[in-house]
């Protein structure tokens, strides 16, 4: 019979007064037989503070005299550790506790899994609400006691009038069970609800990091446009310093050819030069000016951006605070709490390093900046000293020349006088002795008149020169007018082109901020409608838990209620359920083995076919099936020990399932520790094997060097031995002709007397002679046919090598592709071998997740695009990344024959980002969000040859209109200015008909064409051809933008931290791939990569392939 006072003052001090059998009692101690839960909880200070309530209510309404007060037995309470449900239980034996109740507990679904107890109907009309206590006093539990009451209360009219009565209260408690596992359903509703807000709340987080890394991208893109400005500035005043200068130089030209028309001609040409130059000074300034302040606008919106993440920090502060106080309910979410604070600590490092490393670099910059501006200022004096050498050199070359000439001048004259005066003296010196004196006097005037005349001349000749010195200065001036001319014309169209830059990048930027504000306002308004959302879905879960614990009281009371009233009946009842239930439960689990095993031998048979493909790991593979077999076998074997001795073990299993949650919960804080330090142990391996690799590296360049240095050191001995021979040669025949000079000198000087004799050894020497031509020739013609047969055999051991090369580079692609096969097999068997251990550990009632294991590999289908100039398309490939390398195949039929035609080596990657409309912008618009670039080293890709056998129309065309000699790539042109032949001293510019000419449009070396088609040894190899010491870029198009997103994240967390270290020239000597790959046709020219000081490639390719042109022609 159970009673409940109701009219007791104090609602403090409620009491739920129970009686019920020994029975009853003994099967409730039974179910809470926990360890855990066998605790008293204040059990003595609440009989204290209630002893006089409690007697007064024995005596008043249960006419239980105070003598009876001592047979009460108070058996203790105890709270449920996971319900937080209060029970009472009396202190039994083992013997007790297991002889009155049934040998099977039900397994439980969860900790709050209430189906198995009857749910009563909740009566509003009697339940009284109290306020929930936040500290555990005592005073508000229900105190659960056992009486011996003398016979004469019970009395059997009343029994079976309240038999009646708890029949039908048993038909409306089964009418409340059916709504309150409705109100259950819902609860688990609203705690999937809340499960979701706290994700989307997650998300919120990780968006508010992105916009932190967005506004750090802001910031460095605002110290690159002060950086521009302030370069700006400098061309700025350099234009203006130049601009002094004209003027200066006008002035004095306006000083000096005043009278000349001609120098006026010049001064108008040169004053319409100089207010063009001021008209586009003015154009610059009034750029520079919009550009500054474009400036200050873009650093007003960054301050107003930093603002707003500020205020957006704060806010995700108190949603980190309120969060906090959420989880301290909850004990497992601690673990989360300190990988998330590791986590910060480790970006604050980051952030940290990378300020440092800034630092570095405008340190670095300041300095180049420095050095910069002083070999200008020290190009400037040269130049001007070069100048000023000019004009002097061209003063004395005019000075000695008009000396010269008048020294010549004065000679004849007074040559032919002295010659004239001997004659008229020789002739005429006796006819006129007489008149001497008068041809005297009239010899003196002419003379003087002579002499007049001749200083006339130097005057004149003086002057002549005077206005020759001065027409050179003015034509030197005129030279480097024009000369500075242009060069402010080429930094006008430069200045021009970065204005155009530097307004489209400030177009993106307000755009960005634009969207970045946006998104700010509406992640705003959802943290808010989460919060509010949160505080009612709390508030909804208290009031429905408090619901909960009252309608479980009541379901405990009408349970206790029919459980006295079946007696016998329900006994039997019970014992034909469970019985049922352990049959169906036994089924149930030899399905499930059955089940289980099926599987595991699909499973087992898989592996034994994928097996015999890899014959080399088969050991290893055999060895972890026998493991997996005897696991099996021990598992049947552990599972029919388990069925004999389940009656027994009932309550360990509980206690087991508890201890297991427990143990997995720790197991799960394990696995997170595990991987931090594999992570880090990882990234000391990483760093470790780029160590390695640059000290084998550097080992390659030394052992290349030698073998460099020991080819030089033989074709030198080889050179030194022809020079001999050639000397030899020279000096027989210098020889030859002396002999031949003596006897022909003897021939004249003894042609008396001798003829006979001179003319036989004459025929000696001449048979001499011609052996020795004969001779000279042969050793030509030997010399020239060993020298062929060198070249020949050089050029045969070339094409040997290129194929041995090619052949090894496709046995390398096929090792690599069948690496990442190997590698995929071992993480496919390792997440089988860890799914059977956690299957085995947990047995039926943990669920298998595989998401403890993720996989490393990464493929799909990417586009490349196509290499045609006059369309934009694309390539489908299928891509598949591994640990090391990226493997691009035609089909998935190469995909499984293992053939790929392109490898890139993840460790030679830089960067991959998403590109822009500047980037692509031949390229459609919808196709933009899913397009990204790979950045990466030349070294760093292998690929086949055969892909660039048939090349496209455009291309072919494109090859075709150069021409290759030693590297070089010839364009025809023709000079009108000033430029010299780097093959001969011929003039190669003309202003009207200049001689054909070439360029190279790698090195731009020029010579006449006549060099080429004559296969002339004058030209010098390209210097060009020998150094492409540039980073490539690589476009890729995703199926979505989803997809895109997960290809970019997945590869930035493959780039290594490390920088790859400069190339070897081991790697440098092989033969690289003959293509590099496909470029943007549209690419922008600004954001062309090029490698940066410490990740300089040194890459020597080979003369018969065909590389790319590394620079257009002038």
């Amino acid at each position: 019979i159970f009673f409940k006072h109701k009219t007791i003052s104090n609602t403090v001090n409620v009491l739920h007064v129970f009686f019920f059998s020994q029975e009853s009692m003994n099967a409730l101690a039974l179910d809470l037989d926990y360890p855990a839960l066998r605790k008293n909880k204040n059990i003595d200070t609440f009989l204290n503070r209630c002893k006089i309530g409690w007697g007064a209510l024995l005596h008043s309404y249960f006419q239980v005299s105070p003598e009876t007060f001592d047979q009460v037995q108070v058996q203790g309470l105890v709270r449920h550790k996971a319900s937080q449900k209060v029970y009472a239980m009396k202190k039994l034996s083992k013997f007790e506790m297991i002889k009155p109740v049934a040998p099977v507990v039900p397994e439980l679904s969860s900790d709050i899994d209430t189906s198995n107890f009857d749910e009563i109907k909740d009566d509003k009309g009697d339940v009284e609400t109290f306020p929930t206590p936040r500290a555990f006093v005592g005073n508000q539990l229900p105190f659960c006691v056992y009486l011996t009451l003398p016979p004469l209360l019970f009395y059997s009219d009343q029994l079976q009038n309240k038999l009646h009565c708890l029949e039908e209260q048993l038909n409306h408690e089964m009418q409340a069970k059916d709504d309150l596992e409705h109100k259950c359903n819902r609860l688990e509703k609203l705690v999937k609800e809340l499960d979701e807000e706290m994700s989307s709340r997650q998300r919120v987080e990780s968006s508010l990091r992105q916009l932190e890394r967005e506004r750090a991208l802001l910031q460095h893109q605002s110290a690159e446009n002060l950086r521009r400005v302030e370069m700006e500035a400098d061309r700025k005043r350099s234009l203006e310093n130049e601009l002094n200068s004209l003027r200066d130089q006008l002035e004095e030209l306006k000083r000096r050819n005043q009278n000349s028309p001609i120098s006026n001609e010049k001064n108008i040409h040169l004053q319409r030069q100089l207010v063009e130059a001021t008209a586009v000074l003015a154009e610059e300034q009034e750029a520079a000016g919009r550009l500054r302040r474009s400036q200050s606008e873009a650093q007003k919106q960054a301050q107003a951006l930093e603002f707003n993440l500020r205020e957006l920090v704060d806010n995700c502060t108190q949603l980190e605070n309120a969060k906090m106080g959420l989880e301290q309910q909850l004990m497992g979410l601690q673990a989360d709490l300190e990988a998330e604070r590791r986590d910060r600590s480790l970006g604050t490092e980051i952030i940290l390093d990378l300020q440092g490393h800034i630092q570095g670099l405008e340190e670095e910059v300041k300095q180049v900046k420095g050095s910069l501006s002083n070999s200008q200022t020290e190009k400037r004096q040269l130049q001007h000293r070069l100048t000023d050498m000019e004009k002097e050199k061209s003063n004395q070359e005019i000075d000695l020349a008009f000396k010269l000439k008048s020294l010549q001048q004065s000679f004849d004259m007074e040559r032919a006088e002295h010659k004239a005066t001997k004659t008229r003296l020789a002739d005429k010196n006796q006819i006129y002795e007489s008149i001497e004196e008068a041809k005297s006097e009239a010899l003196k005037g002419m003379e003087r008149t002579l002499q007049e005349e001749r200083s006339y001349k130097l005057q004149l000749e003086s002057r002549l020169l005077h206005l020759e010195k001065e027409y050179s200065m003015l034509d030197c001036d005129y030279k480097q007018a024009e000369h500075k001319l242009d060069k402010l014309r080429t930094h006008k169209d430069k200045l021009a082109e970065e204005v155009k830059n530097l307004s489209l990048c400030m177009e993106q930027e307000e755009q960005k901020r634009m969207l970045s504000q946006n998104d700010l306002n509406a992640q705003t308004q959802q943290v808010t409608a989460l919060c509010s959302s949160e505080k009612q879905l709390k508030q909804e879960l208290n009031h429905l838990l408090d619901m909960k614990h009252s309608l479980e009281k009541q379901n405990q009371e009408l349970s206790r209620e029919r459980q006295e009233t079946d007696g016998q009946l329900k006994e039997m009842k019970d014992q034909l359920e469970t019985e049922q239930y352990f049959t169906t439960l036994y089924k149930t689990q030899i399905r499930e083995l059955k089940e289980e095993c099926d599987k595991r031998n699909k499973l087992y048979n898989d592996i034994l076919q994928r097996l015999e493909e890899y014959q080399e790991e088969r050991d290893s593979l055999a060895a972890q099936l026998g493991v997996s077999l005897t696991k099996v076998d021990s598992e049947q074997l552990a599972r029919s020990i388990a069925e004999e001795q389940y009656s027994n073990l009932e309550k360990e299993k509980i206690m087991k399932e508890l201890e297991i949650k427990d143990m997995m919960a720790r197991h799960r804080q394990e696995l997170g520790d595990k991987e931090a330090t594999i992570g880090s142990l990882e990234e000391s391996n990483s760093t470790l094997t780029v160590d390695v690799a640059n000290l084998a590296n550097e080992k390659e360049e030394l052992n290349n060097q030698l073998k460099e240095m020991q080819q030089r050191e033989h074709m030198n001995s080889v050179k030194m031995s022809f020079e001999k021979n050639l000397q030899t040669e020279r000096t027989l025949k210098i020889q030859a002709v002396n002999k031949l000079s003596e006897i022909m000198n003897r021939r004249e000087m003894m042609r008396t007397g001798r003829h006979r004799d001179d003319t036989l050894d004459m025929r000696r020497k001449e048979k001499e002679n011609r052996k020795l031509q004969l001779e000279l020739r042969s050793e030509k013609e030997k010399l020239n046919s060993t020298i062929i047969k060198y070249q020949r055999e050089i050029n045969d051991m070339q094409a040997v090598l290129s194929d041995e090369s090619q052949v090894r580079m496709e046995l390398q692609m096929a090792l690599d592709s069948k690496d990442s096969d190997i590698e995929q097999l071992r993480c496919q068997l390792t997440s089988l071998s860890i799914h059977s251990m956690d299957s085995i550990s947990s047995g039926n009632d943990l669920d298998k997740d595989d998401s403890g294991y993720p996989d490393t590999r990464l493929e799909g289908w990417l586009s490349l695009p196509v290499k045609n100039t006059k369309r934009f398309g694309w390539d489908r490939r299928y891509v598949v990344v591994s640990s090391k390398k990226i493997l691009f195949y035609n089909s998935e039929m190469d995909r499984e024959q293992s053939n790929p035609y392109m490898i890139l080596d993840i460790d030679k990657l830089f960067h991959v980002r998403p590109v822009t409309q500047t980037d692509v912008y031949r390229a459609d618009t919808k196709e933009i969000p899913r397009i990204f670039q790979i950045l990466y080293a030349n070294e760093g890709e292998s690929k086949r040859e055969q892909e660039f056998a048939v090349e496209p129309p455009a291309l072919a065309g494109e090859h075709s209109s150069y021409v290759t000699h030693k590297g070089h790539e010839f364009i025809p042109t023709l000079c009108h200015l000033p430029s010299s032949c780097e093959a001969c001293t011929r003039p190669l510019w003309n202003v009207f008909k200049p001689p054909p000419a070439l360029e190279c449009r790698r090195c731009h070396t020029k010579c006449h064409k006549d060099h080429l088609d004559r296969n002339e040894e004058a030209i010098a190899p390209c210097r060009v051809n020998y150094d492409l010491s540039t980073a490539k870029d690589l476009l890729l198009l995703a199926g979505s933008q989803e997809e895109q997103q997960r290809w970019v994240s997945r590869l930035i967390r493959r780039i290594p931290r490390k920088h790859p270290g400069p190339a070897s020239v081991a790697q440098a000597a092989e033969p690289p791939s003959h293509s590099s790959p496909r470029l943007s046709p549209g690419a922008s020219p600004c954001n062309s990569p090029s490698l940066s000081p410490h990740r300089g490639a040194i890459k020597v390719q080979h003369s018969r392939q065909q590389t790319q042109p590394a620079g257009k022609p002038r």
